[in-house]
């Protein structure tokens, strides 16, 4: 193996497609200059069969080939591989850099080429793909640190609620499979998973003797219970989230008629992702056991939010939920 000054345990490969041989054999010297490991293939049905099999970090591609030419080729790649395309043409009236850019290319080789030319795009082209690497494996970290947070402050709220231990996990279950049914983006059923761990995280502020009492609050005490939302939103509002979780926590006892808490949100006032919440926070709450009743069941509960539904709880998500709950949905843990 060809030594590198690049550190990556797996050698960079580079695919080279053109039917001119003099061609080929020019930048496979210039690649194997590099240290990078040189392949090579005379049109794009042969550059494919080479990727079915061996990784491929750079494909540089002749734009006018036999059997497949390099824009059909460019568009398998995006398809179906991970590899990064550096288009390249003889003819400039065929093809600029803009179009081709259009077309999924990272880069664009005017030929005839120098040496020099060649290994500045080639080189370009990885240190792009090197630190858009990183940056992945930066952005898992840091979700990884952040779920890390999150499952602490949702432990921490049911350190001191031991009777409701595991209900904002399991609200959290409910939601995500409720997003998800809804057809919401990744993002967003993120941002709900986020949420609902979370969402009674204003509960630590509150005395433990309120949340365990045995007996229905008095007006008084179920007035502190509604701080929660407030609370928690307080305690959020300054971390920068890359979605409104501090927000879908605030609103989550929000009805769409306007009657729930903290503010009196209707409607559209309510994000959609709240209102996702809403839904699984009652389903989970009413099902299950609380100090001062038993758990009602799944029937009681789904029959809450189907008379409700368009009242209080917005119809899409009752709709998903009921779908879900159909299908045998269960709490995991």
């Amino acid at each position: 193996m060809t030594e590198s000054s690049h550190p990556p345990t797996r050698q960079i490969s580079v695919l080279v497609v053109d039917d001119e041989k003099n061609i080929l054999k020019l930048a496979r010297r210039l690649v194997l200059q590099e240290g990078y490991h040189y392949l090579g293939a005379s049109n794009g049905v042969e550059a494919l069969k080479v990727m079915e099999s061996t990784e491929v970090d750079v494909v540089v591609t002749d734009i006018a080939m036999p059997m497949m030419d390099g824009i059909e080729l460019t568009k398998r790649i995006r398809e179906s591989y991970s590899a990064d395309v550096i288009m390249m043409t003889g003819y400039f009236k065929d093809l600029s850099y803009e179009h081709a850019i259009t077309k999924g290319a990272k880069d664009f080789i005017q030929k005839p080429f120098s040496t020099e030319e060649f290994q500045i795009r080639l080189k370009r082209v990885l240190k792009e793909r090197q630190t858009n690497a990183e940056l992945k494996e930066s952005l898992v970290r840091m979700n990884e640190i952040v779920d890390g947070v999150i499952n602490s402050l949702s432990s921490t709220v049911d350190a001191r609620d031991p009777y409701t231990a595991g209900h904002q996990k399991r609200v959290a279950q409910l939601a995500v499979a409720i997003a998800q049914a809804m057809g919401l983006p990744e993002k967003k059923v993120t941002s709900i998973r986020m949420a609902g761990i979370i969402h009674d995280l204003g509960k630590i502020a509150i005395p433990a003797e309120i949340l365990s009492k045995p007996s229905t609050l008095s007006e008084i005490e179920f007035s502190l219970i509604k701080t929660h939302p407030q609370v928690g939103y307080d305690i959020l509002k300054n971390i920068n989230f890359a979605t409104p979780v501090a927000r879908i926590v605030h609103q989550h006892h929000e009805k769409i008629d306007g009657s729930g808490y903290p503010f009196g949100l209707s409607g559209d006032e309510i994000l959609p992702e709240a209102r996702i919440l809403t839904v699984a926070d009652v389903v989970e709450a009413m099902s299950s056991h609380r100090p001062y009743r038993p758990g009602l069941g799944m029937e009681t509960a789904l029959a809450e939010i189907r008379k409700n539904r368009g009242r209080l709880y917005d119809p899409k998500v009752v709709d998903a939920c009921l779908t879900i709950m159909a299908k045998n949905f269960s709490f995991e843990g």
